[in-house]
């Protein structure tokens, strides 16, 4: 019994010494990168292992305008053909981001989502990117996939305004 005792305790010491501080990939991220833009327009979405593959047809809910207030950690979505609010929808709300800056959490005021949790891939002046698991073309019934989406400034035309 004690060799046994002995060996689970070099196991879990070499556990402890050996043992990465994280998995997760390093994210260069600056929440107040979200101010450096009004707007900020989603120009890609992609399925984790096919970067080169663009599929926001197949991913209409994630796409759109977004305004980011850090000073108030509110968010709002907009349709990017109309400049019309998501918000009604459960497109605004409050949002956070965790003090190891891997994860972006939104709690929506309205519509049918309590919180989304999504994993934080880059944030600076020109990129928010941020993945998140999804059923397969957004249709419930399909296995999950990860999804990645990417936004850069929106410079165009709409001009939005935060509902709250």
């Amino acid at each position: 019994m004690r060799r046994l005792t002995l060996a689970f305790t070099g196991l879990f010491f070499a556990g402890l010494l050996g043992a990465p501080s994280s998995y997760a990939k390093p994210v260069e991220a600056d929440v107040r990168a979200l101010a450096s833009s009004p707007q900020w327009l989603t120009t890609k979405v992609y399925i984790e292992g096919e970067p080169e593959n663009d599929v926001k047809a197949k991913y209409p809910g994630v796409v759109g305008i977004s305004m980011w207030d850090p000073q108030r950690n509110r968010y709002e979505f907009f349709y990017t053909d109309t400049g019309r609010s998501k918000h009604p929808d459960g497109g605004g709300g409050y949002f956070l981001v965790t003090g190891d800056k891997q994860t972006h959490i939104l709690v929506p005021d309205l519509g049918p989502h309590r919180t989304i949790v999504r994993r934080l891939e880059k944030l600076d002046n020109t990129e928010f990117t941020y993945s998140r698991e999804v059923p397969r073309d957004m249709v419930a019934t399909n296995p999950p996939v990860r999804i990645y989406v990417v936004h850069a400034p929106y410079t165009g035309p709409i001009k939005t305004q935060m509902s709250n």
